[in-house]
């Protein structure tokens, strides 16, 4: 299994894609990603003024944390810490816990 971490060149986002699980920097999962916006990206957010333009610049992913939590949760690119694997067998590994991801707005 191959492990791309962030670089100057290409960030981790860049790897990742609709359905690779989400784990913490701790190994506890957060779900699974539902939608990728690479850096620079037009698509806002549904977040306040100030961290949806940072999600934005950095690029952001929207986890689905599954029905049995009420709220899915938005992940910075800067959070992406590296993704191992490819395919159906791929996870995304944050550099954060994910007590510090953003909540997405109902």
């Amino acid at each position: 299994m191959s492990t791309v971490d962030a670089t100057a060149d290409q960030p981790a986002i860049a790897q990742v894609s609709p359905g690779m699980e989400v784990q913490d920097a701790a190994g506890v999962a957060v779900g699974k990603v539902g939608a990728v916006q690479q850096p620079d990206t037009d698509v806002r957010p549904e977040l306040p003024a100030g961290p949806a333009e940072l999600y934005m610049s950095t690029g952001y992913l929207l986890v689905d944390r599954g029905e049995q939590f009420e709220n899915d949760v938005y992940v910075s690119g800067a959070q992406v810490d590296h993704v191992t694997g490819t395919g159906d067998g791929a996870l995304v590994t944050l550099n954060v816990s994910w007590t510090e991801v953003e909540r997405a707005v109902d």
